[in-house]
């Protein structure tokens, strides 16, 4: 019989790798020179043929510990773990001072949930390590103590310079040492540590799918096209290697693309079937995929098979139902991973953001100080810890509705604007949708962009970000920070309290394109110039780059965008889904899909009940959006590109030729502009601004028709022409901030205080902390009798504009004679002391009677 399998293992060598097999001496299939080329076999997972391999060289008798180690992992990578057991036992019976296998030992016991064996082995390390003098181990033998040392709570930084950075200096090609340390970066949420790490693995040692896989998990939170690129790597030099698998599987959870998730999971259980994350990402994808409570208990269970107290899988299915927004389901699984393991740290971790998600922060700051005095190198609670102190420095109102957070400098600016904005937005948004708010929305402000993000996502990134909703907690960058007078803050807090409301009533258990949908068709409904509008780039991707997502998977538009173009695409074609399917089925049929899916249905499932089949639903909205694209925006024009040979955009007599055969076109007669504006020929920059604005009449952005007219007009010095053009961009753009501020300036000249007023308030909509728009405000309001918001915008303006402090002083003190005469009087020598000579001030003093 052992004759027969030896033999069979020689075929299987010969049949199944032929390329393995040029290097594999089959005649002495188990002499220690065939180690390196079996020891590739288990690197490409061809795990099964490697273990029969090594289990029929240690039968045969070879002595090299290799053959034990390789034996060991390959069962391990099968989930073999018992047999694994019993294999290194005996091995280390054999070896008992080599420092990898009990560090294998130590690892299989872990999974097993065997403490007590855990304990031994790291005993037996500790005994085996003073056997040997330093000068004499191995670059493996220093990985090994560096493994044994983390696990008895030795100091990470430590660790990495006194055993694995020696390991990587004995033995610079390594990989363990690589892995080592890149997993232990990770571990403490070091990403880009751990990158630099796994890449310095790559260039040393070369290629192998566990350094790629590592990669691959790097990028998780920071770059998912290098994510993909190395999943798809590590998958290519090993097709069977669980980790990418895995990764994979999240990201297709996130996507919504629930099949596709359960095949990358599925080709885990297929080499391991009890391996317990895989299990847990099953339970995962029945709870989002509202498969049933029944199939989410089981995938659990079975997930808990091996080790019935594993907090691995209750962190997993909390970790990733809370990327799904479901905080509330999601820390209830971090709890109970921490039930059974009081010391887990990633559950305390996700606890951490969770709790700060759900707006109970006085329990994160204290489960975040927990987390750091337990491990003082975990990069998201020491970044936790610089928050919660830029925080104790912040204004915190509280009211029944709202509490509102942001730094002190922010409040006086804008702090009574945000709130009464977000109470304009729960009249209007709460009894449209039926919603009765239990509990007060908590809105943060951020001041620095950083601050934003580790509030938001617990590390750095998210730039380009201006706000996030989690339920009944917004976070939000400061209008005076990140892209100041380039984005609008008001429609953005208005399009966050409306993901409050929509997430409120589906419990969170909304996708995302909908949420995001729903938010941008409301800030156009409240402000016509906010939302998202049909442009040229959409339209090409509409009609020429074949960009449009069917509904039934268009969450992953979001999440799969290849750019920022395509990003902005998915909100705007979201938004049409949502206006569509209200003028195609009405109101009603959108407040039942939203019912459905607080139950837990399905949101094409939802779709069908209500508005139609989806695949018929997927065609008519394509049609509906390619008919928009064509007939709402540059209906007139011929959008056909010159090809080179028909035209030289650089050549005026070209263009003009061109143009006179071809007067529709669009993109020849915005060539000829820009050619124009450079030549400075106005006149004919002009005529050809007024042919753009006949072709797009929709155009008001920075490159239409409108722009180039007022900016010919201005140079031809025709300025009641240019001031109505900028006008009617003023009422159509939110954030056309250099044209509120030319208007500001002329309304002021002339008096034309409502119109001043109006534009005051849209400039500050894009950054409040302007002192302008600020003075023009207060200016409008009191010279229209509006005598509490001068005062108010005046009081904002004195602290924008310290050096004419003695002027606005003296306009408070003329505001507040006839309401508070003392108040008035402090204002009024708080200006003459700024100005010892102010006229005016001296006269009003002279005048003063008790």
């Amino acid at each position: 019989m052992r004759c027969r399998t030896l033999l069979l293992i020689a075929a299987g060598c010969s049949l199944l790798l032929p390329s393995r097999a040029q290097e594999l001496d089959i005649d002495r299939l188990f002499e220690d020179r065939n180690l390196a080329p079996v020891a590739q076999m288990l690197a490409k997972g061809e795990y099964e043929l490697c273990g029969r391999i090594c289990e029929a060289a240690i039968q045969r008798g070879m002595k090299a510990t290799e053959w034990r180690l390789i034996r060991v992992q390959a069962l391990m990578h099968q989930g073999q773990e018992e047999t694994a057991r019993d294999e290194v036992q005996l091995a280390i019976k054999t070896f008992p001072e080599n420092l990898e296998l009990l560090m294998l030992q130590h690892e299989n016991a872990q999974r097993l949930g065997r403490q007590d064996i855990a304990d031994q082995a790291l005993a037996a390390v500790n005994a085996a390590a003073k056997a040997r003098q330093p000068k004499d181990r191995s670059a493996q033998d220093w990985v090994s103590l560096g493994q044994a040392a983390l696990a008895l709570g030795a100091d990470a930084q430590k660790v990495i310079e006194q055993y694995f950075k020696v390991a990587q200096k004995k033995d610079p090609k390594l990989e363990n040492a690589y892995l080592a340390e890149g997993h232990l970066a990770l571990t403490k949420e070091d990403d880009a540590r751990a990158a630099d790490v796994f890449r310095a693995g790559l260039k040393a040692h070369g290629e192998t799918a566990r350094l790629r896989a590592g990669l691959a998990q790097a990028f998780a939170s920071s770059d998912r096209e290098k994510q993909m690129e190395n999943i798809t790597r590590a998958l290519e030099l090993n097709p069977v290697l669980a980790e990418p698998h895995l990764m994979q599987a999240e990201m297709l959870i996130g996507a919504e693309k629930f099949m596709e998730a359960e095949a990358a999971i599925q080709k885990v259980l297929d080499v391991q079937e009890n391996c317990p994350e895989a299990w847990a990402l099953r339970a995962t994808v029945a709870h989002l995929s509202a498969a049933g409570e029944a199939k989410v208990k089981a995938a659990r269970e079975q997930g808990l098979e091996r080790w019935a107290r594993n907090p691995q899988v209750d962190h997993i299915l909390g970790r990733v139902i809370s990327r799904a927004y479901r905080f509330a389901e999601g820390q209830a699984h971090q709890r109970q991973a921490l039930a059974f393991e009081p010391g887990f740290l990633p559950a305390k971790v996700q606890l951490c953001h969770d709790l700060l998600r759900l707006g109970e922060e006085e329990e994160a700051w204290k489960l975040a100080a927990e987390i750091r005095e337990q491990d003082g190198y975990n990069i998201q609670a020491h970044n936790i810890g610089l928050l919660e102190k830029e925080m104790n420095g912040y204004v915190t109102k509280s009211y029944d509705d709202f509490i509102l957070k942001m730094p002190k400098r922010d409040w006086p600016i804008y702090g009574e604007r945000a709130l009464a904005l977000l109470r304009e937005a729960k009249s209007v948004l709460c009894p449209k949708y039926g919603l009765e708010l239990k509990r007060p929305v908590m809105v943060e402000f951020f001041g620095a962009q950083q601050d934003f993000a580790i509030r938001t996502f617990g590390s750095l990134g998210g730039q380009g970000l201006l706000g996030v909703c989690f339920g009944t907690v917004i976070t939000m960058n400061s209008p005076g920070s990140l892209a100041h007078g380039r984005n609008n803050w008001e429609s953005t807090l208005w399009h966050e309290f409306c993901h409050v409301v929509t997430l409120t009533l589906t419990r969170n258990k909304m996708p995302r394109w909908l949420s995001e949908g729903i938010s941008v068709h409301e800030e156009s409904l409240q402000n016509p110039a906010w939302g998202m509008k049909m442009n040229a780039q959409f339209r090409q991707m509409i009609l020429e780059d074949e960009a449009i997502t069917p509904v039934g998977q268009l969450t992953s538009a979001f999440l799969n965008a290849k750019d920022e173009d395509h990003l902005m695409f998915a909100y705007f074609q979201s938004s049409q889904v949502v206006a569509w399917l209200l003028e195609r089925f009405g109101p009603e049929s959108l407040q039942r899909i939203l019912s459905d899916l607080a139950t837990g249905k399905r949101i094409n499932e939802a779709l069908a009940a209500h508005t139609a089949d989806i695949g018929k639903l997927e065609k008519e909205f394509e049609a509906h959006l390619k008919e928009q694209a064509l007939k709402q925006f540059g209906a007139l024009a011929d959008w056909e590109k010159p090809g080179p040979e028909e035209l030289n955009p650089l050549d005026r007599d070209s263009l003009a030729t061109y143009r006179a055969k071809h007067p529709s076109n669009l993109p020849a007669t915005r060539q000829y502009a820009e050619l124009m504006m450079q030549e400075e020929k106005w006149e004919e920059a002009l005529k050809t601004a007024e042919q753009l604005i006949l072709l797009v009449p929709e155009d008001t952005g920075s490159e239409s028709g409108y722009q180039i007219k007022a900016t010919a007009l201005r140079k031809l010095e025709r300025k009641e022409e240019e001031l109505q053009v900028l006008r009617h961009i003023a009422t159509h753009e939110s954030s056309a901030l250099p044209v509120f501020l030319r208007l500001i300036e002329e309304d002021r000249n002339r008096k034309d205080w409502a119109s001043l007023q109006t534009l005051a308030r849209q400039a500050l909509a894009l950054n409040p902390f302007l002192r302008t728009p600020q003075q023009a405000l207060a200016e409008a309001a009191e010279a229209q009798g509006q005598t509490e918001e001068a005062m108010a915008a005046y009081r904002r303006v004195l602290l924008l504009d310290p050096a004419g402090a003695a002027q606005t002083h003296y306009r408070l003190a003329k505001l507040l004679i006839t309401q508070d005469r003392a108040l008035a009087k402090k204002h009024l020598l708080d200006a003459l002391l700024l100005a010892p000579r102010f006229r005016e001030g001296h006269e009003m003093l002279r005048n003063w009677t008790p």
